[in-house]
């Protein structure tokens, strides 16, 4: 393109070059007649003859590269509209391409906020499937009354709790980087367009992903549907076995000193629990929220440990006055009824 156009520059110098010698020429050849009358006419004419020849050969050259220059601009033009045209053609093309990347951007990152609001939804499901599960446990607890078999009943109500509350952590701490996976994979989307196709590949799996957790979730939801049918089967039984329990009352000294020994080991279990909640307070906030909850059902479970102490108390005093009355009357008294037990108002548990 650059020897082109200093061919065209020669070629433009060239021609004014040629047009200006023919002015000078033809200004020489007035001057010489104006100023050499006295020169033979024969001589005048064969020199203006040949001076002309030379001029007209000189300009038929210089017309015909002045055509050719003419035409080589011509074409010269044309290429560059056709380079121009293209080049508005892919501009175009590369405006509709960055558009519909745009567009497809924005619809992923709906997409990925719609999948951040279902799991959240899904997450707060769960905690009230939980919160309604603790609430339904603690009722049971305080209709299961009596002396060895509901302490019994109660530490493994405790225990069950707790695991269902290690494995509602457990559940959260997945959402949890659940989401900030999908938060880290929302703002590669935004940072590179460039790799949109990838990226929306990633999105999709992490979508499976998401689903396969909340079918997951669900099944846990009807294991504890399962759990607690199994649950109010356990307290018919103690019901009956309760039932049982008041029948013996010539056993009433011995399970007060047994119940005294469940008092202490309950006891000794809190410390381990607490100890626990300590270290589980270190690993995740979603893990001391559940110990509050546990903490709140030992703090009931002592309530009733006393209540139940006090209850055999009374028994014992009463027992005691049997005896004394049967002592001072030939006739045995009426065997007196048990007291019901009193009922314990749950204190909340740290509902979140």
């Amino acid at each position: 393109m650059t020897r082109e156009n200093t061919n065209k520059h020669y070629s433009l110098r060239k021609l004014k070059k040629g047009t200006a010698s023919v002015a000078v020429a033809l200004s020489i050849l007035g001057a010489g007649l104006a100023s050499q009358t006295e020169v033979k006419a024969s001589s005048l004419a064969e020199e203006g003859q040949q001076l002309f020849s030379e001029l007209v050969e000189e300009s038929n050259t210089l017309a015909t590269v002045l055509d050719k220059t003419v035409e080589e601009k011509i074409k010269s033009d044309n290429d560059h509209k056709k380079q121009i045209g293209e080049l508005k053609e892919s501009l175009e093309q590369m405006a509709s391409t960055l558009s519909q990347s745009s567009q497809r951007v924005s619809q992923v990152t709906n997409e990925n906020n719609n999948l951040k609001a279902e799991a959240a939804r899904k997450e707060q499901e769960n905690l009230e499937a939980l919160n309604n599960k603790n609430e339904q446990i603690a009722t049971l607890v305080n209709e299961n009354e009596g002396l060895k078999e509901s302490l019994d009943n109660v530490a493994s109500t405790l225990s069950e709790s707790s695991r269902k509350v290690g494995e509602v952590s457990n559940e959260n701490k997945v959402l949890k980087e659940e989401v900030a996976k999908k938060e880290e994979a929302n703002k590669i989307l935004e940072a590179s367009r460039k790799r949109t196709n990838r990226d929306l590949e990633t999105v999709r799996n992490a979508k499976k992903a998401t689903e396969a957790e909340l079918a997951k979730t669900n099944a846990k939801v009807e294991k504890l549907e399962e759990e607690k049918q199994i649950l109010e089967a356990s307290r018919k039984r103690t019901n009956r076995d309760l039932e049982t329990v008041r029948n013996a009352k010539k056993a009433t000294e011995a399970e007060l000193a047994k119940t005294n020994a469940k008092v202490d080991k309950l006891e000794e279990e809190k410390q381990i629990l607490e100890a626990s909640r300590k270290r589980t307070n270190r690993d995740l906030e979603a893990a001391r929220n559940a110990k509050k909850e546990v903490d709140a059902e030992l703090a009931k479970l002592k309530a009733e440990a006393e209540a139940l102490k006090e209850q055999l108390a009374k028994q014992a005093q009463e027992i005691e006055k049997l005896k004394d009355s049967k002592e001072a009357s030939p006739k045995a008294p009426e065997a007196p009824k048990t007291p019901e037990k009193p009922e314990v108002t749950p204190k909340d548990s740290g509902k979140s």
